[in-house]
């Protein structure tokens, strides 16, 4: 664990273009009881098997559990592994780590507490059904022109202990009790983990500390397809009927006619604040800068119909509980985006499809709409940028003057 770093770490740091890791190392802490986890879910495994089941036979709660638990447990330790890498690789800036690294850590960071949320649920309630998207994917890759040694060093490491955990799971597949029917699935859950496993040693035979910036793309792609590969694989482990039937698709939000009951700018009812934050709306609007910046959105805006329908869209998943208001590690309100309209920073809890974009549970998106350089001759922006978001002290309002001491949070 990094100790609070001191003047000369922070300099060293600062000249090597790195960012602080104390959010990440407050997920760190707070996942670790991940491993403990996943040694009772093991433990469970073993003596479901002694007792004569087979991973078809096992309730669908334990099977939950057993499938939350593992994507925990994958997320986590990709996150730590990262850390741990370039901290072994750089002593003289522990506590500070590469932002590709910080970006990659910290989106498999925030999930993991969610999948031990259902983990815990359905170890708690014998008719536990998990109602997601499965197989759930891993968090979308950070990208960089160059990645950094020991950024790879961490995705290989990664890929060691959680093919070694693989490889355990597997074994609850030898069982006789299993009927020859599921043989199929079995052969092909063993084409998967030789798939993974021969990506993993590709990977691990290619990296060397000194190999060539040439060799790095090959090294990350090898590692990211054998991280992938285990994700999928350990759910299916745990819930082998995903080879068997289709994935469920991901909500889409049923809009009624309260959509087209909205009044439209300039119409009598219309409020101008419905894409802000409730949580500041108030504090806003006694900003004259703030209502300008408001009035010219709604001014700009080609089709204000269509951004109130994503609105709409964005309110009806928030009320399914299919998206919530993201939090940060210690379980208060992120906040909200730091650009004018101000949108709320939501955190998918399952699959969703909003603006025919698909949304995966745990990760981050807001509602960012923009007529910031229409003035210039630029073009209104309405899209959902989805990403791991932290803290900034800016706060965009006009072109002219758009930043304001104060803390909101942007997307990393």
């Amino acid at each position: 664990m990094a100790s609070r770093p001191g003047l000369m770490v922070k300099l060293a740091a600062l000249a090597k273009g790195e960012v602080a890791a104390d959010t990440l190392e407050a997920y760190r802490r707070a996942g670790q009881t991940v491993y403990d986890l996943l040694k009772q879910v093991e433990d469970r495994r073993l003596e479901l098997k002694i007792q004569g089941l087979n991973p078809w036979t096992i309730d669908l709660a334990n099977q939950g559990q057993f499938l939350c638990a593992w994507n925990a447990f994958v997320l986590q330790t990709l996150g730590d592994r990262l850390l741990e890498a370039d901290y072994q690789a750089d002593p003289s800036t522990v506590g500070y780590v590469p932002s590709i690294t910080a970006k990659q850590a910290l989106a498999c960071y925030r999930q993991v507490e969610s999948w031990l949320n259902r983990a815990h649920q359905a170890q708690q309630n014998p008719a536990y059904l998990l109602d997601e998207y499965l197989p759930a994917d891993l968090p979308s890759w950070a990208e960089s022109e160059s990645c950094p040694n020991a950024h790879l060093d961490g995705m290989v490491a990664a890929t060691r202990l959680i093919r070694t955990h693989a490889e355990a799971a597997i074994a609850t597949f030898e069982a006789e009790t299993i009927p020859p029917e599921k043989h199929p699935t079995i052969y092909q859950i063993h084409q998967r983990l030789a798939a993974a496993n021969s990506e993993a040693d590709y990977a691990e035979q290619l990296w060397k500390p000194d190999v060539p910036q040439a060799v790095h793309p090959n090294i990350e792609r090898y590692a990211k397809a054998a991280l992938e590969h285990y994700y999928h694989l350990g759910q299916i482990l745990a819930m082998p009927q995903l080879l068997e039937q289709p994935s469920s698709a991901p909500i889409k939000p049923a809009l009624t006619s309260n959509r087209l009951q909205r009044p439209l700018p300039g119409e009598a009812g219309f409020d101008p604040w419905c894409l802000t934050d409730p949580a500041i709306r108030d504090e806003f609007q006694r900003n004259p800068e703030a209502r300008a910046a408001i009035a010219a959105i709604w001014q700009a805006d080609p089709d204000p119909e269509r951004t109130l329908e994503i609105q709409a869209a964005i309110d009806t998943a928030l009320a399914q509980g299919a998206i919530a208001y993201a939090l940060d590690p210690w379980g208060t309100r992120l906040g909200h985006y730091y650009c004018c309209p101000w949108a709320p920073i939501y955190v998918v809890k399952r699959a969703v499809t909003i603006d025919c974009q698909s949304l995966q549970p745990g990760q981050e998106f807001t509602f960012d709409v923009s007529a910031m350089t229409v003035g210039q001759g630029g073009t209104f922006k309405r899209k959902l940028p989805v990403g791991s978001f932290q803290p900034t002290e800016e706060i965009c309002i006009s072109p002219s003057q758009h930043r304001e001491r104060r803390s909101h949070h942007r997307g990393c």
